[in-house]
C-alpha cells in the first residue's frame, strides 16, 4: 500500500512539474470580412468570416482561418443590364503579416459567377505571431481582352480582436 501511495505522489509532482509548460491554449476568435472592387457596380466582391487562432499567454495570432464567396458579375441571376459583363474578372487577395513583412497569402478568382473558399493563412509561417489581415479586390482584363488595365477597390485590413482578462 505504500508502495502504491508513493507511485500517486510521484505521478502528482510530475504532472505538476509539467503544468508550467502545458499551461497555454489555443484560443479562437471569429469575425466577419469584407470588400469589393471598387466601382460602381461592384463587380467583385467577397466576404466571408475569418477565425483567428490565438496562443496564450501571451495572447497573439498565430493563424487565420479564411472561409467564405467571391462573386464577379455579371451573375446569371442579376436583372437586365444593370451590369454588363466588361470582359473582366475578379481576383480577391488575402495577405497575413508580421509587421512589414508579409508572411503567407492566397488569392481566389471568378468570371462572371461565385466561387468559395476555405484556406489557412500563418500556419506554416517560422514567425511567431501576425499582426493583420488585409483583403482587396482586384479586377482584371480577361484573357486575349483589348480593356484597360486591372484596377483594385480600397484594401481592408482586419487584426485579431484580442481582449484581456
Amino acid at each position: 500500500m505504500k508502495i502504491s501511495r508513493l507511485w500517486l505522489v510521484l505521478a502528482a509532482t510530475i504532472g505538476m512539474l509539467a503544468l508550467p509548460a502545458t499551461a497555454h491554449a489555443d484560443v479562437t476568435i471569429s469575425q466577419a470580412f469584407a470588400a469589393d472592387s471598387g466601382d460602381s457596380c461592384r463587380y467583385g466582391l467577397t466576404k466571408g468570416t475569418l477565425t483567428w487562432r490565438l496562443v496564450s499567454p501571451p495572447t497573439h495570432a498565430v493563424a487565420v482561418s479564411v472561409a467564405g464567396r467571391l462573386a464577379d458579375r455579371p451573375l446569371p441571376a442579376d436583372p437586365g443590364a444593370i451590369c454588363p459583363d466588361d470582359r473582366r474578372f475578379s481576383i480577391a487577395n488575402f495577405a497575413v503579416y508580421a509587421g512589414t513583412v508579409v508572411v503567407d497569402r492566397q488569392a481566389r478568382r471568378v468570371d462572371n459567377g461565385v466561387v468559395s473558399f476555405q484556406f489557412i493563412l500563418g500556419s506554416s509561417s517560422t514567425v511567431a505571431r501576425i499582426d493583420r489581415l488585409v483583403v482587396q479586390v482586384c479586377r482584371q482584363a480577361a484573357n486575349g481582352s483589348t480593356v484597360p488595365p486591372a484596377y483594385c477597390g480600397r484594401a481592408v485590413e482586419y487584426r485579431p480582436i484580442v481582449t484581456t482578462p
